[in-house]
């Protein structure tokens, strides 16, 4: 017997097309862990357990989601060998490099977000 998904039938359903180029970019990448999984397969072909163990803070559930909703995208490839033993390995795809200048730009402006909030809470400790 099938089990029903409680958000609806639309839940399983793929998300539409869109013409707004900034509603595309953040369905391809906006999630939590895409940029993040971008960014270590960006230096090679990753097995997933070497994933969970370079981001240690995401659920098994959740890491095999961002890595479906990418290759979906085809922001990476997820190759499988059947070789003894099997396993699955991913890396990113002649397209999904295409992002990588946008994570350098977005991890380089978290850096200077950083240090401008350090910057605010030794002000606001000074104040005190």
């Amino acid at each position: 017997m099938a089990t029903s998904n409680p958000l609806g039938p639309e839940a399983n359903m793929p998300t539409p097309m869109t013409d707004c180029p900034m509603t595309a970019a953040i369905h391809a990448i906006g999630g939590k862990w895409s940029l993040i999984c971008l960014y270590y397969l960006a230096s090679g072909t990753r097995r997933f357990n070497e994933l969970r163990r370079l981001i240690p803070d995401v659920s098994h559930k959740v890491l095999t989601e961002t890595l479906r909703g990418l290759e979906e995208e085809r922001l990476i490839v997820r190759a499988v060998h059947s070789l003894a033993p099997s396993h699955v390995e991913y890396e990113i795809s002649p397209h999904g490099v295409s992002v990588l200048p946008v994570m350098h730009a977005i991890r380089a402006w978290g850096r200077t977000h950083l240090d401008y909030r350090r910057q605010g809470m030794a002000g606001t400790a000074a104040r005190r």
